[in-house]
């Protein structure tokens, strides 16, 4: 069986050689991001690969829900009355709050369900693996929405780096610089927040905004074309600008088990939004991945041209391999372990958000509101990128240096994090 590697999948699927051919779909948020599970859930309805029975969403006024009803849907304002009045369900698709993501996909998989999680699936590593070994005692198949590794030229770049296109790799040095207004952190209760009551949230942008940035690092890094490199140890600074509980600009450092060297730099308090860039460096030559360029290789370009949404292809695999497909899952939950090491990580090593001082930060209006950003942000990241140094090993005045935390036999967060 293979429920949790990316490898090509032989499992038979439970519905092989029956006369049903659409699986029955609930999802769970349809408000924010959940849009997108919406739309996608609607075009593979269309397509004839899954009914969509019902959805929970507690916002009343959330555009999509008015045409999920309009579309047959049931609505329910609570995902586990949804769960419990629902009885004939196939798959479960989870876009919540992040501290939800735990507990519904618990309770879906405990039913028997198979399962569509946002990123982050989890927070803590106890909590992604006891989903990982829950998953496996069902039998059921969960994929994880980092949808990045589901876009075509970002797949044919990884089949070229298994195929040796600049040799053997060093390194992947990856960069972000966005910028979100005060509005983005105020948009709801548990945004920029570390926990809320009893839960964890470590909403910042390794865990939200960025987590696909570490993610498809880590994915680069696998030795095989649907493999993820794990980190040994990582090395990180988390700062915040902004006046919220958690970070808003971190860089990182980790050695993986692959030996190749991941270091991410990435803030929310850049002027303004640039695109992201994955650099991977070989013993024969350098690879790019552009959120605009698309991929360059010393041999080859391939255009980011993308005809579907990658959200919508990560659901389409998943009922496909349901359904009996041998394709392998492009997202399984057990690939999410290496990105959230790095984070937890990078979490542990810096113990705490440092804040930067205020003669460093600027606040700027913004269409009624105001965005923080970081003076020399963008050149301080482009430089110390470039070269895989931290934040602190360079020319940056309020960075504060880290030690490298060790992973490898990594069982609980948090250990040494006393923020």
């Amino acid at each position: 069986m293979c429920f949790t590697s990316g490898a090509r999948c032989t499992r038979h699927s439970p519905y092989a050689g029956h006369d049903m051919k659409r699986l029955r779909i609930a999802l769970s948020g349809v408000g924010g991001f959940g849009r997108v599970h919406a739309e996608s859930a609607q075009i593979l309805a269309k397509e004839g690969l899954v009914d969509l029975v019902a959805f929970a969403e507690p916002v009343e006024g959330a555009p999509a829900a008015a045409e999920l009803c309009a579309a047959g849907a049931r609505r329910y304002h609570d995902f586990y009355e949804m769960l419990a009045a629902e009885s004939e369900l196939d798959l479960v698709c989870v876009a919540t709050p992040i501290h939800h993501h735990v507990p519904m996909a618990r309770a879906a998989l405990e039913r028997g369900l198979h399962v569509f999680v946002e990123k982050p699936p989890a927070v803590r590593i106890q909590d992604l693996r006891e989903l990982i070994a829950l998953q496996q005692r069902s039998g059921c198949f969960c994929a994880v929405g980092f949808h990045d590794v589901a876009r075509p030229p970002v797949i044919t770049l990884k089949h070229r780096l298994c195929e040796g296109a600049i040799g053997a790799i060093h390194a992947i040095h990856a960069e972000a610089r966005w910028s979100r207004p005060a509005s983005y952190y105020a948009r709801s209760d548990w945004a920029g927040r570390t926990r809320m009551n009893n839960d964890f949230i470590l909403d910042g942008p390794m865990n939200n905004s960025c987590a696909h940035v570490i993610n498809l690092a880590a994915y680069l890094a696998g030795p095989e074309p649907y493999e993820f490199a794990k980190p040994l140890w990582v090395q990180g600074e988390l700062y915040r600008a902004n006046d919220i509980e958690g970070e808003d600009t971190n860089c990182l450092r980790a050695l993986t088990d692959t030996g190749v060297e991941i270091c991410v730099h990435i803030t929310q308090c850049a002027a303004e939004n640039h695109p992201r860039t994955w650099t991977i460096i070989g013993d024969t030559g350098v690879a790019r991945l552009h959120d605009h360029d698309g991929v360059i290789l010393p041999l080859e370009r391939i255009e980011m041209d993308e005809r579907e949404r990658p959200t919508l292809t990560l659901m389409r695999r998943l009922i496909e391999v349901i359904l009996g497909s041998d394709e392998p899952l492009l997202m399984p939950l057990a690939e999410s372990e290496g990105f959230l090491l790095i984070s937890n990580g990078a979490y542990e090593s810096s113990r705490k958000i440092h804040r930067i001082p205020p003669q460093f930060i600027q606040v700027i209006p913004h269409n009624g509101s105001s965005t923080t950003t970081i003076l020399d942000i963008d050149h301080h990241l482009l430089e110390a990128a470039a070269t895989g140094r931290l934040l602190s090993e360079y020319e940056v005045p309020w960075a504060v240096p880290t030690l490298p935390y060790d992973v490898s036999r990594y069982t609980e967060f948090p250990t040494h994090w006393n923020g």
